[in-house]
């Protein structure tokens, strides 16, 4: 469970407060009363009921409108019209199903076409492609990427990077980037156990490094982090479209730009304005992980197979990939096959997939009631909806329920982060003014 630190502040208050109003109430009201043999036990009662009513009542009206000065209202959250600096930045290549979108940038006047990626966070770059960083600077640290198990190991190194917009237009941002010394292909790496290096399987030989000269790669996705981790590494000061320092060269004061950007597959606006979030329907996150004011869990969704089971946990849009990863809660059957591994470079001859013709039915946050946003519904490798993932690749049932849409998602959506009003925001194509997406598009 998420502890809101707000929270936390609040029930300390309320237990002093009501420490500090007994200490004070209770002797004038006994100051003034009648000695113990005058006064009967009801009446004696009596007044201590109402001091403990009139401690309470206090206390709620106190910690009531301390919530209103400290809490923002919806209404405040959603005012973008005071936030008038934004910038487009149009993918390099036409969004496609089987490419990461990429974006153009620039560090220290090397050109750069970043692969957007919103399943992870921060910025890799292999060190042979930022020859003016010595090989001793930074601060040692690595990066594990579950979807594609490879490992990347080098140094932090605090850099500018330069994104170019539509038009001749550009943004700067200040972030650590990770400048890539080893990696490698580790199937059976542990995320919170190993560290730096790829461990040694007895039977098994050590994974050949990679070339790291052609290690480009951009995370700029949420909520990454869990409690439970011993490593929090998806922060939001390495996620390069939160610090943006300045707009076509000019500073950008403190309190100027909405910390925040919406993706389509046009390209991204960095910095949410109220034109450019025209026609989003936003949903409230829970708080992130760390202290952070822009850190936010993942969005809630809840999910339905062939019609059954209620399963509610988190979703995340994966521009990183095409497939699905869908995780049921235990009990809720979700069938599947096992088929052989297309990809002839793994070590996994036979994998398992979601059984062709399953309906697969999603909702945000939930699938009805006053608190549905939008949802949609696909038949597995049908090639019915243009946002039917690549293939769909079944987790192990274990709570929370859990997917991972992947990026034909946005064939259909485009999203929206609030990082500074914790919003997140889901736009239909097909009707900006809809509440729903039909099952097939």
């Amino acid at each position: 469970m998420t502890i809101n630190p707000l929270d936390s502040a609040h029930k300390h208050y309320e237990s002093s407060h009501k420490i500090e109003m007994h200490i004070q109430y209770m002797p004038r009201a006994l100051s003034s009363a009648p000695t113990c043999r005058q006064m009967s036990s009801t009446s004696y009662k009596n007044r201590l009921r109402i001091a403990i009513v009139f401690t309470l009542l206090s206390s709620y009206l106190v910690l009531k409108h301390l919530s209103s000065i400290l809490m923002p209202s919806n209404r405040e959250k959603s005012d973008l019209s005071r936030y008038t600096n934004s910038i487009f930045l149009p993918y390099v290549h036409k969004f496609h199903t089987q490419h990461v979108p990429m974006v153009h940038a620039t560090i220290s006047g090397i050109d750069f076409e970043l692969p957007m990626d919103t399943g992870s966070t921060g910025v890799m770059i292999g060190a042979p492609r930022l020859p003016h960083i010595s090989p001793d600077e930074g601060i040692p640290a690595y990066e594990y990427l579950s979807s594609s198990r490879i490992l990347y190991s080098g140094r932090l190194v605090d850099q500018n990077i330069t994104f170019h917009g539509a038009d001749g237009t550009y943004a700067m941002a200040a972030v650590p980037i990770l400048v890539v010394d080893r990696s490698m292909v580790c199937p059976w790496y542990k995320p919170g156990v190993d560290g730096f290096e790829c461990p040694h399987i007895p039977g098994r030989p050590y994974p050949e490094p990679r070339d790291v000269s052609h290690i480009t790669y951009m995370g700029v996705g949420f909520g990454r982090n869990r409690l439970e981790d011993k490593k929090l590494k998806a922060l939001p000061r390495g996620n390069p479209f939160l610090n943006v320092a300045s707009i076509n060269g000019v500073a950008l004061p403190s309190g100027s730009l909405r910390a925040g950007y919406t993706i389509s597959t046009l390209g991204v606006h960095l910095g949410l304005t109220r034109d450019n979030t025209i026609g989003f329907l936003f949903t409230d996150l829970e708080r992130g992980a760390t202290s952070d004011a822009r850190d936010w869990a993942m969005m809630k969704t809840c999910f339905r197979i062939n019609g059954q089971g209620n399963n509610c946990g988190s979703a995340l849009i994966d521009t990183g990939i095409p497939q699905m990863y869908i995780r049921t809660d235990v009990g809720v059957d979700l069938p599947n096959v096992t088929v052989r591994n297309p990809n002839r470079e793994s070590e996994t001859e036979w994998v398992k997939r979601v059984k062709p013709g399953t309906d697969i039915t999603i909702g945000f946050p939930t699938l009805e009631g006053s608190e549905h946003v939008v949802g949609y519904s696909f038949k597995v490798d049908q090639g019915l909806s243009v946002m039917e993932p690549a293939y769909v690749v079944p987790e192990a049932q274990a709570p929370p329920p859990y997917v991972n849409t992947g990026r034909n998602f946005l064939f259909s959506l485009s999203v929206a982060f609030d990082a500074e009003g914790g919003r997140f925001g889901l736009k239909p194509l097909h009707s900006p003014s809809s509440q729903t997406v039909p099952s097939s598009l």
